[in-house]
């Protein structure tokens, strides 16, 4: 498969060459020039929140945006400090891409990436696509996620001063000051805290519990710049936290079984990309270097029923990748390669260095005609593991993995169809951990067909997709001799039946404006590991069959109110499909308040926002219980 390689390294000569001939120092007469515009989206299912609809909205971090969108399931681990991952169509989080400013944010331990991270207040969009983008000029790694979410920042068009004090329920205090340079740069930068002591009431057929949730307390600060220049834009970003662990909720029969555990983070990331355009001939590069270190701390001394543990992690992770594409009016070609080297160094027993080498090398072709239009691409991929213990290591991957997409689209209506077949290499922690890795499993596959609808006019935007998506050698954990011992094994085939549904509306009358989204999501996953198993076509852990959101947002002469309500259905927490087991359906109401005016020659944005209105007491992951009522009130003086 090294011949794919080859030809995207002619294809880049062959651009480089066109690209020196063509600089002359005098003045001479240049063929027609093709200008290639960028085509909708109409390939792929995608779902935004953009501008003031994202920013309006009750949200604090991408997590909170995008548990909006249809099919996806947002598992939160505690509601305030606790970690937060994306899952979509139930092809797990380990499936899901998430690209900032085009750069994929990874991580080689676990694969988890924690969305509660990352703030929305330098975000110009956030973005869903169901298989990936339909666009010329992108990297290899774009397409290698069976999903993709897209985090773009917003370019300056003011030079500015903001700063920003909030407060609110549990604690909360946050501190904001955000600059902008016109076009040129933007420095962001956050400090919050929250003792996150919220009330809750856990109930079963066996339980009542009523307590106050402990140790979920979270401080942490975070500061952002990103510079832009012609084609050339830069992101630099630090993140560092000290939380509490609070663990899931059981009977308890005195305090001293609370959880008592604390987790430190530190991460940071530098990225940059250049992109020109030559005639028919583009060229996109990206580079970026990215470091992270955590803590996680278990004392005895503190709970009685902890094991002392102490682990530090530290990830590097460096990548580099180049794009070029050859456009016209009906054609685009593109080649890209990428390479990423990522370490994994730690002081658990017995664990070994281990670092991995992973290039990616893409072959795609994008053709329109009358209102047709396709998209096939050729991904080949090759990751080999390097471990100080050489018998341990897992063998070389490589895998070749095709993707076809397809559109007919005629006045405001868009017929699309797609069909990707991609995996997932298993991440360091489940091939190496100490007593848990198995160094001989096998890639995790995914096949997705989707046939959709779409229709769009000036105000009004209706799409209605059916898929069907098919797991194969799932990766799981399962126990072994003691509690504290477990071994991840391939085991099961997964398919998923599902139906999704979009609806959008938005317009402006003089000083009022008015904008509305629906979603809907009917899924049915099943597990079909083992004819014999009695869990044979059983429901898989967290999928609930229906799921919906609604967002309204009207805005009138600097207010704006945002009303947002969102719905999960029955789900069960283990594959067994127990009564005990059963989580049931919950529903949340939010609201917030803006209002903008003018101080002498300062802007002022006072907000004043409502979370869970009703109260709502329910759990997203099993026996950890959100916050039930809560309120934030924030100002913002711009100066």
């Amino acid at each position: 498969m090294r011949i794919i390689q080859y030809i995207i390294l002619l294809f880049f000569i062959a651009i480089s060459t066109h690209a020196q001939t063509s600089r002359l120092d005098s003045v001479h007469t240049i063929r027609d020039v093709a200008v290639v515009g960028v085509r909708p989206h109409y390939l792929t299912p995608s779902q935004t929140l953009s501008g003031a609809a994202l920013q309006n909205l009750s949200t604090t971090s991408v997590a909170d945006a995008l548990k909006y969108f249809s099919g996806v399931q947002i598992k939160d681990y505690g509601g305030l400090g606790g970690l937060k991952t994306v899952n979509v169509r139930s092809l797990g989080s380990q499936h899901v891409g998430i690209y900032l400013d085009g750069i994929r944010i990874t991580n080689a331990q676990n694969g988890q990436i924690d969305l509660g991270r990352y703030s929305l207040s330098n975000m110009e969009s956030v973005a869903l696509y169901n298989a990936n983008r339909n666009e010329r000029l992108q990297s290899a790694s774009e397409y290698a996620s069976a999903a993709t979410v897209y985090l773009q920042t917003r370019r300056p068009d003011s030079t500015a001063l903001a700063v920003e004090y909030g407060t609110g329920s549990f604690g909360l205090q946050k501190l904001k000051a955000y600059f902008s340079f016109r076009n040129i740069l933007f420095v962001d930068a956050e400090y919050q805290r929250t003792d996150g002591g919220y009330p809750f009431r856990f109930q079963s057929a066996s339980e009542d519990t009523v307590g106050k949730r402990r140790n979920s307390d979270i401080s942490f600060y975070r500061l952002e710049a990103a510079g832009f220049y012609k084609g050339f834009t830069t992101h630099a970003y630090f993140y560092s936290s000290e939380r509490g662990l609070p663990g899931p909720v059981v009977r308890r029969l005195s305090d001293q079984w609370d959880s008592t555990d604390r987790q430190w983070d530190r991460n940071f990331f530098l990225q940059a990309t250049y992109r020109h355009t030559w005639d028919r001939f583009a060229l996109k590069t990206n580079l970026k270097y990215a470091y992270d270190w955590l803590r996680y701390l278990q004392d005895p001394s503190t709970n009685a029923a902890a094991m002392h543990c102490d682990n530090h992690y530290r990830q590097q992770d460096l990548y580099a990748s180049v794009a070029a594409a050859w456009n016209t009016s009906w054609l685009s070609l593109t080649a890209s390669t990428d390479l990423r080297w990522s370490d994994l160094t730690t002081n658990v027993y017995r664990s070994a260095y281990v670092y991995r080498l992973d290039s990616k090398s893409l072959l795609s072709a994008i053709a329109s005609y009358r209102g047709f239009e396709g998209n096939i691409a050729l991904l080949y991929t090759h990751i080999g593991d390097h471990s100080a213990r050489t018998a341990q290591s897992a063998a070389a991957l490589s895998r070749l993995t095709p993707m076809f997409l397809a559109s007919w689209h005629r006045h405001a209506f868009t017929v699309r169809a797609f069909h990707k077949r991609i995996f997932r290499a298993p991440t360091l922690n489940d091939l190496y951990y100490t007593l848990v890795g198995n160094a001989q499993l096998r890639p995790e596959y995914t096949s997705q067909f989707d046939l959709g609808v779409d229709y769009k006019d000036r105000h009004l935007h209706l799409a209605l997709d059916a898929y069907y998506n098919r797991i194969e050698d799932k990766i799981v954990a399962i126990p072994m001799k003691s509690q504290f011992r477990w071994s991840m094994v391939n085991f099961g085939l997964v398919k998923s039946l599902g139906l999704s549904a979009t609806a959008g509306y938005d317009r402006t009358w003089g000083k009022f404006s008015a904008s509305a989204s629906a979603n809907y999501t009917c899924q049915r996953d099943r597990d079909y590991s083992s004819p014999h198993d009695p869990e044979y076509r059983n429901t898989i852990p967290y999928s609930p069959l229906h799921s919906a959101s609604l967002i309204v947002d009207l805005a009138y002469d600097g207010w704006s109110l945002c009303t947002s309500w969102l719905y999960t259905g029955d789900r069960f927490a283990l594959i067994s499909n127990n009564r005990d087991d059963l989580l049931g359906a919950w529903q949340t109401v939010d609201l917030k308040l803006n209002k903008r005016f003018r101080i002498r020659r300062h802007s002022v944005q006072a907000t004043i926002e409502c979370n869970n209105l009703c109260d709502s007491r329910h759990e997203v992951v099993k026996r950890y219980p959100m916050p039930g009522r809560n309120w934030k009130a924030t100002l913002q003086w711009q100066f």
